[in-house]
């Protein structure tokens, strides 16, 4: 049985199953711009693949995350109380600094 929200009235398992989804739309949004630097790595050599792996490879981890830790959301939204993914929201912010300056430093190096 799916329990229901008190503000909004929907399923528990709604309000999670749109967080997941929400990372994963940030996740290939990671993903596309990371891959974005591959399309010079004809003029800048293999330093243009850095960005795009680590890119990809955290798009991977973003989602895989995300997806594992959905139960648990459940458990938290039956339970009424729900903790924000800190943790989460940093590493993605952390991630894209890098990304940035990983393009940064290829762009430099060649």
């Amino acid at each position: 049985m799916t329990s229901l929200s008190q503000r909004s009235g929907e399923p528990n398992d709604t309000q999670v199953d749109r967080t997941v989804l929400a990372w994963a739309r940030t996740a290939a949004t990671v993903a596309v711009v990371a891959l974005l630097f591959a399309r010079w790595a004809a003029d800048l050599g293999l330093i243009a693949f850095l960005p795009a792996i680590l890119g990809v490879s955290s798009a991977i981890l973003i989602w895989m995350l995300t997806r594992s830790r959905a139960g648990d959301r459940r458990t938290q939204f039956a339970r009424g109380r729900t903790d924000p993914p800190l943790w989460t929201a940093a590493t993605l912010c952390a991630i894209s600094v890098t990304l940035a300056g990983t393009g940064l430093v290829a762009l430099l190096l060649n």
